[in-house]
């Protein structure tokens, strides 16, 4: 009853808005910022998230205005401060029912979050969320036992419910502008890079870790330099030892319509030395000259719009690619004749595609997007296990890690009152057979064509790897969502969500349906 009591308190309080200098929470303000980007005399760089308003950022007239109930609210010339809760509450209803399951389980998300502007130059945004959640079991598997990732029907197995522990989550940043085009930043969260649903580049899918950014936008460049310290897995081999990872991105709008942005990124297994406190370098080529094993990933994101309402997007991302070995590669596929090596094991790239289209047929609201990822096996992963590109038995990158062709798409629809979403989502995966056994998808294992002792890995084969390697699972997922605003221009919603997920391969075929109805605030997504 007291759980009870606090949602109802939490839900009826006040409204207000929010200021227009602080990082941006509501998904159809970062919507707007996204489609005015597109425009022709925009400067925004939309591929660097998440997003902060200024009073000079472009925004459309499309953009639905967005108030929360508040705790508190003071709003000044100079001063703005706003404390608000954060709920989202719901049921998971099994369709499927199995032996010993249970058909129901009750998932709840509370919190609050603190905004604070000072003369539009300190900015501070504070968030914290107790979360109690109770996962199907192949969610349960994918985010506590890291390395079963391999295995990735267990991820779609038995239509069961596992209790997922309490939870506390803090989000939390600084942020200083002494001039216009320079800022600062330190805090606890994560960083997005690129134009799409997903980045091969880097993503906000792990977990928030401490990190200090700085930004400087000036002409038609926009330039991001991060500092992050990241944990290594702990379940299986009870090593906390931190990692450090610092990355570089530099954005530029060619003429009207191109953006074309630069991304480096250097895992370290110790504390930075003083070469890579450069914010100006190109690591890579120094990590050269310094004769250093970390592990360094290279990228390309683009964009091209042509109109306001519709763009493509894409991304590449390089991890030891040799030319030599890659020209054999398209030898091989070009010539069934060819009788020469490919497919080292250490030619580890990735590519994106995909397509936006927002207000489609002259309707506001009704936006869309059609999209493609494609990973070579062994992608992020490295010889080292503490060197992988991940953080607390997540991967940096994309969830599926690599070794995957994967296809997605979504359809989205809002006006005042109603929001309708719909993501369709299927991938083919190369998974491993069993955990001794490592044909690239599982990004947490050490990678390297000979056995390592102080590594205990897998030893792979030097030649012939292709993609999709291994078990090929085929995995599905539908999920519509619909919620329902009974206050206009207010965040509360009353939610229903149907969700598929399929998968089968050569060992078992698994599948899930479930359904979700509760209340949520549009700040809790």
């Amino acid at each position: 009853m007291k759980r009870i009591a606090l949602i109802s308190i939490i839900i009826l309080a006040s409204v207000t808005a929010f200021a227009q200098n602080l990082q941006v929470r509501d998904f159809r303000i970062a919507r707007d910022i996204e489609k005015s980007a597109n425009g022709k005399f925009s400067t925004t760089h939309s591929s660097m998230k998440p997003y902060r308003t200024t009073p000079q950022t472009e925004m459309s007239d499309s953009i639905v205005p967005m108030s929360d109930f508040v705790a508190y609210k003071l709003q000044k010339p100079k001063v703005f401060l706003n404390i608000a809760p954060l709920y989202s509450v719901y049921g998971n209803f099994s369709v499927l029912k199995r032996p010993n399951t249970d058909r129901c389980q009750l998932n709840e998300t509370l919190g609050f979050l603190v905004d604070f502007s000072l003369m539009d130059k300190l900015n501070i945004n504070y968030s914290l969320t107790e979360r109690y959640l109770t996962h199907s079991k192949y969610i349960y598997d994918y985010t506590v036992d890291e390395y079963n990732f391999d295995e990735i029907w267990d991820f779609f197995t038995e239509n069961q419910f596992y209790p997922y522990r309490l939870s506390f989550e803090q989000t939390f940043n600084i942020n200083y502008t002494p001039v216009e085009f320079f800022s600062i930043e330190a805090g606890n969260g994560k960083q997005f890079y690129g134009d799409g649903y997903r980045s091969l580049l880097q993503s906000d899918y792990s977990e928030n870790h401490p990190y200090l950014k700085v930004e400087t936008e000036f002409l038609n460049f926009k330039y991001s330099c991060v500092w992050s310290m990241l944990d290594n897995p702990s379940f299986h081999h009870k090593s906390n030892t931190p990692k450090y990872n610092v990355t570089h991105y530099l954005d530029y709008r060619i003429g009207n319509h191109v953006n074309v942005a630069i991304f480096e990124s250097v895992m370290s297994s110790k504390f930075l030395s003083f070469e890579y406190f450069n914010p100006v370098i190109f690591l890579r080529p120094l990590e050269f000259s310094m004769g250093s094993n970390e592990n360094a990933l290279l990228g390309v994101n683009m964009k091209v719009s042509f109109s306001q309402k519709n763009c493509i997007y894409g991304q590449v991302v390089l991890d030891d690619v040799i030319v030599g070995q890659l020209m054999n590669d398209i030898k091989h596929r070009l010539s069934s004749s060819y009788t020469g090596q490919y497919g080292w094991f250490a030619n580890k790239w990735g590519i994106q595609g995909g397509l936006k289209f927002f207000d489609m047929f002259k309707v506001k609201g009704l936006d869309c997007f059609v999209e493609g990822n494609i990973v070579r096996p062994y992608t992020y992963s490295h010889s080292q296990r503490e060197l992988t590109y991940t953080h607390n038995g997540k991967p940096l990158a994309h969830p599926l890690g690599a070794n995957f062709i994967e296809g997605v798409g979504g359809i989205s629809y809002f006006n005042d009152i109603i929001e309708c979403n719909l993501k369709v989502a299927y991938a083919i995966v190369g998974a491993d057979s069993s955990q001794y056994s490592h044909f690239g998808q599982n990004v947490f294992y050490p990678t390297m064509d000979a056995y390592q002792p102080n590594q205990d890995n897998i030893p792979v084969s030097s030649y012939y790897n292709v993609l999709l390697q291994g078990i090929r699972t085929n995995v599905a997922t539908v999920k519509f969502d619909i919620a329902y605003y009974p206050l206009k221009n207010k965040a509360l919603s009353v939610f229903a969500e149907i969700a598929m997920r399929y998968n089968s391969n050569e060992l078992r075929k698994d599948k899930y349906l479930g359904v979700s109805v509760g209340v949520r605030s549009r700040l809790a997504r």
